[in-house]
C-alpha cells in the first residue's frame, strides 16, 4: 500500500536500474503524481478508513533528473527512511498517550483484579521502553547509536500500541465495542484498536524486525 497516495503532490520508487547487480542495481526515483500513467485507488480498512491505496503505473516516463541519490544507489537513501519511519512508528508505543488507560481506569472503576494488573504491568512496559527510547536517543547524539537500533524500537512501540489498545478495550467492556454511537465519538475505541492492527505491518512486519534484531544486533548464527 501506499500511504494517503491520493493526497501527495510527489511519490518516490525504489526502480530496477541495473539488472546485474542484485543488491546495488537499485535507483531512488521521484515521481509527479499528475505525471500521465500514474493513478490511485484507496484501499478501505477494517477500521472503515481509508488511508492507505493502490497506486498504478501505466506506461509512465519520468526524466533521470529525479534520481535522488547516485545511480543503483537507491537502496541506501531508502534504508536511511525506513530508519527514521520505523522510529516515527515506534512512537505510538508510549508518551503522554498512556493517560487514556488511566482516565478509563478511573471512569469506569475498573474492579477485574486481573486487568488492573495487566494495566500495571503495561505501565511498567511503557516506561522501559521510553527509557530505551533516551538511551538510543543519547548513543545518537554522539555517534554510538547502532544502525539495527530504530528495527528495535519500532517492534517494542508497535506491540506495545497493540497492547494498549486491547487493555482499552478490555476495560471500556461492551460500551468501547459500539461502533457509531456519540458516547464513543463515533466509534473511536474499536476503530482505533482494528487501526494498530497495522502497526506490526507497516514499516516492515515484527517479524523482519526480529529478524534483523538477531542478525544484526544480537549477531545470532543464520538458520
Amino acid at each position: 500500500w501506499t500511504s494517503y497516495a491520493d493526497k501527495a503532490d510527489w511519490i518516490f520508487c525504489l526502480v530496477r536500474t541495473d539488472k546485474t547487480n542484485k543488491y546495488q542495481g537499485i535507483s531512488f526515483l521521484l515521481f509527479d503524481m499528475m505525471t500521465p500513467g500514474v493513478t490511485t485507488k484507496p484501499i478501505k480498512l477494517i477500521s472503515g478508513n481509508s488511508p492507505f491505496c493502490e497506486t498504478f503505473f501505466d506506461n509512465v516516463v519520468v526524466p533521470k533528473t529525479q534520481i535522488v541519490g547516485e545511480l543503483n544507489r537507491g537502496w541506501d537513501v531508502a534504508k536511511y527512511l525506513l530508519g527514521h519511519e520505523r522510529e516515527m512508528i515506534s512512537g505510538a508505543g508510549g508518551g503522554d498517550r498512556l493517560n487514556a488507560i488511566g482516565a478509563v481506569v478511573a471512569r469506569n472503576g475498573l474492579e477485574d483484579p486481573i486487568l488492573r494488573a495487566e494495566l500495571a504491568q503495561f505501565d511498567v512496559d511503557a516506561l522501559a521502553y521510553a527509557c530505551m527510547g533516551e538511551k538510543f536517543l543519547d548513543e545518537a547524539k554522539v555517534g554510538r547509536g547502532h544502525p539495527a537500533q530504530p528495527n528495535m524500537i519500532k517492534y517494542v512501540g508497535t506491540e506495545l500500541n497493540k497492547r494498549r489498545h486491547e487493555l482499552l478495550m478490555a476495560a471500556g467492556g461492551a460500551t468501547a465495542l459500539e461502533w457509531d454511537s456519540e458516547r464513543t465519538n463515533g466509534g473511536s475505541p474499536s476503530r482505533s484498536w482494528l487501526r494498530t492492527k497495522a502497526n506490526s505491518i507497516e514499516g516492515g512486519t515484527s517479524e523482519v524486525m526480529l529478524n534483523v534484531v538477531a542478525k544484526r544486533i544480537l549477531e545470532l548464527p543464520g538458520a
